[in-house]
This record gives structure tokens, C-alpha cells and sequence, in this order.
């Protein structure tokens, strides 16, 4: 008989929701969500990005990197720049807040990172992630 509690669909699903909830509040006191936080990292590392990368490389939807970046705009982080050689393409850039403010916080993902890995050998951590990827690529293969 099936058992949530003995799924692992709905046990990776309950974690991940759990650590995204806690490193929310601990982003909290900066006034930055979770999301934000990845956009400022993908952000950080291409100088010049359009909505649609971002939106593959954060894995969510296009309509929700607008969303996104409308929000982040308004509160100084990014701005979008038209491409000078083609107009039709837009750019999104970290502004000179969002920067600072990127450099600021992109540690505490280690940090939390570190956290949350703790007392779990680098083996172990290899095996659960070899573990992950053949999850969903088991999935993939019965689409």
C-alpha cells in the first residue's frame, strides 16, 4: 500500500520546501527573498543576461523572471539594457546597489550551505547527489 512517508517524492519535496523556508528567514533581515538571492547570483556571474537565460539557469518560468526582475528593478537591484546591436534583445544587469548588495549576501549561501551539510562526509554528499541525478533521470525517461 502506498505511503507518503515512504516516498521519495514527496520526501525530497517536504525537505526542499523546508530548507528553501529556512534560508528565506534567514535572508529575511536584508528584505531579500530566496529567489532574489539566486537571481543576484546568476546575475553576479554573466555581466549581460537576458530573462530567458535567467529563467533556464534559475529553472522557472519566463513568467516569473519578469515578475522577478520588474520587482528587483523597482528596488534598485537590476536594470534592464536594450542590446545595441539588435533592439528586440533586452539585457538584465546588476546595478551598482546590486552589486553591493550581491557581494554582501552571496556568502550566506555557503554559510548555509555549510550548514546544512554538516557532519555529512564529502562522500556521502556524493553518493546522495549521484542519488538525485538518477531520481530524476529515471523520471525523464517515463514522460
Amino acid at each position: 500500500m502506498f505511503k507518503s512517508d515512504d516516498c521519495i517524492a514527496f520526501i525530497t519535496n517536504k525537505v526542499s520546501k523546508k530548507i528553501a523556508h529556512i534560508f528565506n528567514e534567514k535572508l529575511s533581515d536584508y528584505k531579500i527573498t530566496r529567489v532574489q538571492w539566486i537571481a543576484l547570483y546568476f546575475l553576479g556571474k554573466c555581466e549581460y543576461i537576458n530573462q530567458t537565460e535567467l529563467s533556464e539557469k534559475m529553472d522557472i518560468k519566463k513568467s516569473t523572471v519578469v515578475r522577478l526582475i520588474d520587482r528587483m528593478e523597482k528596488e534598485g537591484y537590476v536594470q534592464r539594457k536594450k542590446n545595441i546591436k539588435d533592439r528586440r534583445v533586452t539585457y538584465i544587469c546588476l546595478t551598482a546597489l546590486g552589486k553591493k548588495l550581491g557581494k554582501e549576501l552571496l556568502p550566506l549561501g555557503g554559510e548555509f550551505s555549510d550548514l546544512i551539510t554538516r557532519d555529512i562526509s564529502d562522500e556521502d554528499m556524493w553518493i546522495f547527489k549521484k542519488v538525485l541525478n538518477k531520481l530524476v533521470e529515471n523520471a525523464e525517461t517515463e514522460k
